[in-house]
């Protein structure tokens, strides 16, 4: 057993050191840089596109093999921007860490957790995260072990407990003894298997994994139907052109680009907030701070400095030098240094006597008090001033109401004859004093408050505070509404939910009451967002959609938060919002141009497969095609200024938008390859006859048919995006028309549709009907989308119909 006094000496912890015996983990809740590679990399859609450019690698034509190209580009983009994403998650997070006191030689210093070594003796204080596995040596300690075994209850620690990495200090300090580290803490052995179950995802992440599901279902069978179809004209055309067709039919149904648009958009999202001093500690907390419509406020150091100074003392004990003495001698035994606790300390000094203490209870969030008995004078309470009186003289409750009113905290001192046994405290006390504290409001806090207020997030302040002091700064900053005090506060959850519609003001309120009430908001179907510093938030912040915590709060806040504000500065959290909103909007917006080619290639394959049609594209013939109008605006089309309040319309908008694109289109295609199916005559400009028994043997009409396919295809796919788009910006606008005309402009450049396999336009004067076919067919495909999708708004959604209804 290593000596409290004196800890490890410095050649005991050289002696670990060499053994390996430091706090280094090997292992990271988060995937290594490896690791990353390979998820991006081992995919069954890699492995599939492998398995097809190896087929088109035998038939020997490699313009056919551009569409790897767009495989390997998103696989990479998806990596550099993983990588990138975890880099400033790890360079952030130092930022946050705070040092361990340790005794070592017999002096008590500071050092990293890194530095930590086994058997060292190390202090454990009230709002620490246990940085390692530990056995306690004193006792008093309440310790929070639910983010380990999910228990929310507190549980006292005794001499001889151990105490597991990753618990939270709720109560009391104590020295504890450090007993693993490193990989060898029940935390680090934790991860390595929580590992293997997968990363939390979002909302959005799974509902691109429920349509990858549907996709891989439909992969085997759609793979027999392909080479079962295309095998029925070996003997026609010759194998590699069946294999090139059956290539192009399956490379359709894979949506590379979709799995990509997620993780580039979440992975920008946090460079981004980086960029606004926030950590961002979980990827998909991203898009739930975007959906939140409710969001719950600490007070004290939220909306207010924090920054808190002692007022004026009213005094109702005949001696005022005992009674300063007695503040000054208990608030010095209180280490948990709160705003109080420093105005008071800073207020009343060092004590000018010493007391013989028999009991202390340090402050307790559930009492709103700390307690002293002291031998021979009994029990002194300092805190709350309606916690530690029973009774108050109306003279006393008329100052107080006038303090309240000013918008002060007021910490009563009151004595009691009683004794002080573990966490009861006498009932009977006397009011001694009132100390009136206080807290200036931020500059910038009625802006923010505007703010959410204007998109529509309703606002809910939560303190531990009186209500008329909670009440007098709230309507300082803007927020008005019915306030209630802890007593008022109902324990069922169903008389709770409907206390939590009508009041916006909770005071007095207890730990478990503010996770309560966040339940109970989250049970009438809002997505809360809950931004705290203080170990009293902690249950809260747990029990919220998306906590937000300060640097400067305790360890244990920041450990359990989805996103820390490294700056302390509260006046960035619109800002967060709107990055989240913008990330997940535009996702929203255009996941249907990734999916509208899968549906219609789905559709094709099982359609040509039934009437014994040969796939009219080669691989390579969409290339140009998917890369104008799908690749490259919704690339662009990620990154737009979108700050609306997100909606869950993801499967709304394939329903609507790509599914009736996607069937027309599909129907389009079929009926175009239907018609030319059978025996052809041709003749030639030198008036030659020739016989073909299907248009794929002719070069010019088997072009004819894909310049003609991949026209309407990308005309429907400009028309999709258009309705996406809306309502329409400077920066949608633009986006189109950059769509619009590179994709026709690249129709007159010869060698860029020779490259494509594709007939360049050469128009004639007079044009013919012919030369604008495709135009036709598009605006034929559009009037079917607008009366497929009108059907759909009236009759399955039952909203009222527009036409262009986005």
């Amino acid at each position: 057993m290593t000596d409290l006094k004196t800890g490890l000496t410095q050649a005991q912890v050289v002696a670990h050191l060499s053994k390996g015996e430091v706090n280094v983990a090997t292992t990271s809740a988060s995937r290594t840089t490896k690791e990353i590679i390979l998820h991006n990399t081992l995919t069954l859609f890699n492995f599939l596109n492998l398995l097809l450019f190896c087929m088109v690698l035998f038939t020997g034509s490699l313009k056919n093999l551009l569409f790897i190209l767009s495989v390997v580009f998103n696989t990479g983009i998806g990596i550099y921007q993983e990588i990138k994403a975890k880099k400033t998650i790890e360079s952030l997070s130092i930022l946050k860490q705070a040092k361990v006191s340790v005794i070592r030689d017999g002096v008590e210093s500071q050092i990293d957790k890194e530095a930590l070594v086994l058997e060292d003796i190390l202090y454990l204080k009230k709002g620490m995260q246990v940085p390692v596995d530990v056995v306690c040596l004193e006792g008093g300690l309440m310790v929070d072990e639910s983010l380990i075994t999910g228990e929310s209850e507190f549980i006292k620690k005794h001499v001889g407990d151990e105490i597991y990495s990753g618990s939270l200090v709720m109560q009391g300090n104590t020295k504890v003894q450090v007993v693993s580290v490193g990989d060898n803490t029940y935390v680090s052995k934790l991860t390595v298997e929580a590992k293997t179950f997968g990363m939390a995802k979002s909302q959005i992440q799974k509902n691109i994994d429920r349509i990858l599901k549907w996709i891989t279902i439909i992969i085997l069978p759609a793979t027999i139907a392909v080479f079962l179809d295309q095998y029925n004209f070996m003997e026609i055309i010759g194998t590699n052109a069946v294999i090139l067709k059956a290539v192009a039919a399956m490379i359709g149904i894979m949506p590379e680009g979709l799995v990509l648009l997620t993780s580039v958009a979440l992975a920008a999202g946090v460079l981004k907030l980086s960029t606004m001093g926030t950590l961002t500690q979980e990827l998909p907390a991203i898009e739930t701070l975007a959906r939140v419509d409710t969001i719950c406020l600490d007070k004290t150091g939220t909306i207010t400095e924090g920054k808190m100074s002692v007022e004026k003392v009213l005094y109702y004990g005949e001696d005022q030098p005992e009674i300063d003495d007695l503040i000054a001698f208990i608030v010095s035994r209180d280490e948990e240094q709160n705003m109080s606790t420093i105005a008071l300390q800073s207020k009343f000094q060092a004590p000018k006597k010493s007391y013989d203490v028999i009991h202390y209870l340090p402050f307790s969030s559930d009492l709103k008090l700390q307690a002293m008995e002291i031998a021979g004078r009994g029990t002194y309470l300092l805190g709350a001033f309606d916690m530690i009186v029973p009774e108050l003289s109306a003279e006393v409750k008329a100052e107080i109401d006038q303090a309240l009113k000013a918008g002060n905290r007021i910490i009563g001192l009151a004595h009691s004859q009683g004794h002080l046994k573990d966490r009861v405290v006498p009932q009977d006390a006397v009011l001694l004093a009132l100390i009136l504290i206080k807290d200036v409001v931020k500059e910038d806090a009625r802006d923010i408050i505007a703010y959410f207020k204007s998109q529509d997030v309703d606002v809910k302040i939560i303190s531990g505070d009186y209500p008329d002091t909670v009440a007098a700064i709230a309507k300082d900053v803007g927020v008005t509404g019915k306030a209630i005090i802890s007593a008022d506060i109902p324990e069922d959850m169903t008389e709770l939910q409907k206390v939590v519609k009508e009041t916006s003001i909770f005071g007095r309120v207890t730990p478990p009451q503010k996770r309560n009430i966040i339940q109970a908001l989250q049970n009438n179907g809002h997505t809360t967002c809950m931004v705290g510093d203080g170990i009293n938030d902690i249950l809260a912040l747990k029990q919220s959609d998306c906590a937000i915590a300060f640097a400067s709060g305790s360890e244990a806040t920041k450990a359990v938060a989805k996103f820390v504000l490294l700056e302390n500065d509260f006046s960035t959290l619109p800002n967060v919002v709107k990055e989240g909103r913008k990330v997940i909007n535009n996702i929203n917006t255009v996941a249907s141009l990734h999916v509208v080619r899968v549906i219609y290639s789905t559709i094709l394959v099982f359609a040509f497969f039934l009437f014994k049609i040969l796939f009219p594209l080669d691989p390579v013939n969409l290339t140009l095609v998917g890369i104008l109008t799908i690749g490259v605006p919704t690339f662009l089309l990620v990154f737009e200024k979108n700050e609306a309040k997100a909606k869950d319309n993801f499967f709304r908008n394939i329903f609507l938008n790509a599914l009736p694109c996607g069937v027309i289109l599909a129907l389009t295609i079929f009926t175009l390859g239907a018609l030319a199916k059978g025996e052809i005559i041709i003749e030639d400009v030198g008036g030659k006859i020739e016989y073909f028994q299907h248009y794929a043997q002719s070069e010019y009409l088997d072009m004819a048919m894909k310049t003609t396919i991949t026209q309407v295809v990308g005309g429907v796919q400009l028309f999709l995006m258009f309705l996406l788009c809306r309502p329409l910006t400077r920066f949608r606008i633009g986006v189109l028309l950059l769509s619009l005309i590179t994709f026709v402009a690249s129709y007159f450049i010869p060698p860029l549709m020779a490259l494509f396999g594709l007939f360049s336009i050469e128009l004639s004067w007079p044009p013919l009907w012919y030369d604008f076919f495709s135009l036709i067919i598009v605006l034929i495909d559009i009037v079917a989308i607008l009366i497929v999708r009108f059907i759909l708004l009236k009759t399955v959604l039952k909203e009222k119909p527009k036409m262009v209804e986005a």
